[in-house]
Parts: structure tokens; sequence; C-alpha cells
């Protein structure tokens, strides 16, 4: 009887590009799916993720991070959003002056009414000695 073989595979520790849960995969395999989010994921991408979250730095003389693209982007939505909440507010003032507008005008077509039937009763008492 023949004796198989047995293949180990060593693990090593990765992070789910997904939910970033805590993995071991096998390093010679393209692909893996999380155990926790059932997500397919590339074996590849998720060792990097756990060497990246767990690098150690040692001795750093310059360290030049950019984060200009970052930044602008937030400040292009922050600006955005500020723009769009300006314009709504814009629109609703504009609406609420025409509003005004056309109630002022309902009130002064009235008070015209009224002046002209106050000045008709007026005439007619004067007309027939009411007073």
């Amino acid at each position: 009887m023949e004796e198989k073989e047995v293949k180990k595979i060593k693990l090593v520790p990765a992070v789910c590009t997904q939910c970033g849960a805590a993995l071991e995969v096998d390093p010679s395999q393209e692909a893996a799916v999380c155990k926790f989010c059932n997500t397919p994921f590339i074996v590849e991408k998720a060792i990097n993720n756990y060497t990246v979250q767990h690098a150690n730095i040692e001795h750093a003389d310059n360290v030049t991070i950019d984060l200009k693209g970052s930044v602008n982007s937030v400040l292009d939505f922050a600006g955005k959003q500020l723009e769009k909440s300006r314009e709504a507010s814009r629109e609703r003032r504009r609406l609420e002056h025409e509003e005004s507008k056309v109630m002022m005008a309902t009130m002064w077509k009235w008070m015209g009414i009224m002046m002209v039937a106050m000045m008709i009763i007026w005439a007619i008492m004067t007309i027939f000695n009411l007073w």
C-alpha cells in the first residue's frame, strides 16, 4: 500500500478587502472567500492589506504624505454641498418674495374696492341727506 503524501500548507495572515476581518490564507492561491462576510477577494491584496496595517517603521528621516488630493476632494464635496444649500436658500427666498408680491397686490386690490365702496356709500348718504 502506497502512503499518500500529505502537503502542508503554510497559511499567512491577511485582512479581508471588504469587511477588514483578520484572516489566514494560502499564499499559493489566487483568490479566496472571507469566512466572515462571504466576499471573494484576491489573496495577494488581502496579504498586502495585512502587511500595510501591521507595518513597522524602524527609521524615517523624510516622510512625505500627499494629502492634497484627498483634502481637495473633501473640500470640493463640501463646497458643492454648501453651494447646493445656498442655491436652495436663494430659491426659497425668491419664492417667498413672489408670494409676498402676490399677497400685497391682492391686499391693495381689496383696499381699492373698499375705498370705492366707501365713496359710493358716502355719495349716496350725501345725496339723500342721510347724515
